[in-house]
């Protein structure tokens, strides 16, 4: 039993070595993170020191305009303001270039923490199962220890009793058997004795009376009556000595017996320690197997993002020399681009730990009928050569964590009347995200219960926003956030703060079916005069199959560059 405490400590200190490596790893990672992110930093600083330079010109010139009492030639005045609308139109944009670059660098070091975290929960969840697969190999550890301290109890109280008997039986034996040999031997000698002394008394002439030899024949028949009873006993205690040797001999053979049921008890206790040791090496390594896989995946996935962040870097680093040109183009597509790539991370990342999981569970509901196999194995084979369990052991289950379950939104939700809102939590558009806080404001005000719908982390709920905007606005695809009542699309802010206006908010969260509802009612009533056959209405009008995807990129952008035109950029401050 010694060598699997060894085998435990070695494996949780290589374990220990495992766990901090990978921690320093990742530690290393995040130090040259924010060493970037410190350079960006100054970077920024850079930039708004421009811009602050920029500001102080444009309002040295105004100044000087103003100070000019001449009134100058409409070419110079037409330079003058094509120059400082260049130079506003330039600061402006710089000014939103910097805002989406801190709201990236944001999001980007939120993302590196939630990673830190999970790398953290994986770690104390490894480690906590360590704990319990020690515990139980412990606890099966104890179990041997006790099966083997009851059958050597149970041995010595079978043989020695039974050994004990049979000792004093044969002691006994002999000391009777002594006792009569020597009665025997003096009797013999007796009779010898008188049988000699007759012989001499025969040769010597008869000069003695009757009376002698009626003492003599007395004597002789009450000797020859002892040498009799002897020999009886010397026989009964020759067929009680037969019997206690087929006894000996019969004990023998169930002492016999019960020596190889033992040996038998032994070899399947050694079958069954062998057995346990090896199912727990196929557990180990196949959670090392699994731990290596993870962490394989998970250093891919980092070093794929760090890529991306790179080559976002340097695309980033190419606008900023050509901002004078096109950069509204440049920072679409950017900003595009991260939106998709950050989609596919998270669906990613998604995926991977459900696959995960489902591995983890398959494999441990297999190890898990093993050792339930084993048990019963184990168990039957106790019955059999009729040994007792102790009732004091310990009878503890395995308990696996259990699978974390999916959540994904409801597209068509059972209640008719549930109200949905589409939004995005990675859109850099601060219109939308003000517009999103209105919306949900405004609907907790009026103490109406809806459900958040991110289309940012799910495919099919964007999918199914475009088909449903697109069918009620005539191929137009609206921008965030939508209202969706009962799964059908209802309509935008705007439309929600009219219908509170004119105090229409009811009518506004009912599904289009039961609007049309009446129409449908009295299509059908004037038509049954007339006994035509009549078609069901359909609410949302069927979108068209045949769309090819760069045309949905194409409205996507254009729906981006509405934002971008809807932002108040007059409102910002240039003065520093």
């Amino acid at each position: 039993m010694a060598c699997f405490g060894s085998r435990k400590k070695a494996k949780r200190k290589s374990k220990q070595q495992e766990t901090s490596s990978i921690r320093s790893t990742h530690s290393a990672a995040v130090a040259q993170i924010r060493q970037e992110y410190n350079e960006l930093k100054t970077k920024n600083d850079e930039h708004l020191t421009v811009i602050a330079r920029q500001s102080a010109e444009l309002e040295h010139l105004r100044q000087k305009l103003e100070q000019t009492p001449a009134p100058p030639q409409p070419s110079q005045e037409t330079d003058v303001k094509s120059v400082l609308e260049k130079l506003e139109s330039s600061n402006r944009e710089t000014l939103e270039k910097l805002q989406q670059k801190e709201s990236l660098l944001e999001q980007r070091e939120k993302e590196i923490q939630e990673l830190m975290h999970k790398i953290g929960q994986n770690g104390t969840t490894a480690e906590t199962k360590l704990a319990e697969k020690d515990e139980l190999l412990r606890e099966k550890e104890k179990q041997l220890e006790e099966l083997q301290i009851k059958w050597k109890a149970e041995h010595a109280a079978l043989v020695k009793p039974a050994l004990d008997e049979v000792t004093s039986q044969l002691e006994q034996l002999k000391k009777t058997n002594e006792e009569a040999v020597q009665r025997l031997a003096e009797k013999e000698n007796e009779l010898v004795e008188l049988r000699a002394e007759l012989n001499r008394r025969d040769r010597k002439p008869k000069k003695q009376g009757d009376n002698a030899d009626q003492e003599r024949q007395k004597r002789l028949n009450r000797l020859t009556m002892d040498l009799e009873s002897d020999r009886l006993m010397i026989q009964k205690l020759e067929e009680l000595n037969q019997q206690l040797e087929a006894q000996k001999q019969q004990h023998e053979k169930v002492l016999q017996n019960h020596a190889e049921a033992m040996a038998e008890k032994d070899r399947v206790l050694e079958q069954h320690q062998e057995s346990l040791s090896e199912l727990k090496k196929s557990h180990h390594n196949a959670i090392h197997a699994l731990e290596r896989k993870q962490r394989q995946t998970l250093e891919d996935l980092q070093s794929r993002h760090e890529k991306d962040l790179d080559l976002l870097r340097q695309r980033l680093n190419n606008a900023e020399k050509q901002a004078k040109n096109n950069m509204n183009d440049e920072v679409e597509k950017l900003l595009h681009e991260f939106e998709q790539s950050e989609h596919e991370h998270s669906v990613q990342l998604a995926s991977l730990q459900k696959s995960h999981q489902e591995q983890l569970s398959v494999l441990r509901t297999g190890q898990q009928a093993e050792l339930r196999d084993l048990e019963n194995a184990n168990s039957h084979g106790a019955t059999t050569m009729k040994l007792r369990k102790t009732s004091s052991g310990p009878n503890k289950l395995m308990r696996w964590p259990a699978i974390m379950k999916d959540q994904t939104p409801e597209l068509h939700p059972r209640d008719p009347r549930q109200v949905q809102i589409y939004i995005s939590s990675v859109s850099a558009n601060q219109t939308i995200k003000r517009n999103q806080d209105t919306l949900q404001t405004t609907l907790a005000a009026n103490h109406i219960q809806y459900q958040l719908v991110d289309v940012a982390q799910s495919e099919p709920a964007l999918q199914h926003m475009r088909q449903q905007s697109k069918g009620a606005n005539n191929g137009r695809v609206q921008s965030l956030p939508q209202v969706f009542v009962g799964g059908q699309y209802r309509g935008q802010l705007e439309d929600l703060l009219k219908a509170v206006e004119k105090d229409q908010l009811d009518h506004f969260l009912r599904p289009r079916d039961e609007e049309q509802l009446p129409r449908s009612k009295e299509f059908f009533s004037s038509s049954r005069a007339s006994n035509e056959p009549i078609t069901p209405t359909n609410s949302s009008s069927v979108s068209t199959i045949g769309k090819k995807s760069y045309e949905e990129d194409a409205e996507l952008l254009r729906e981006i560059e509405l934002e971008l035109a809807q932002s108040n950029i007059s409102s910002l401050d240039f003065n520093f």
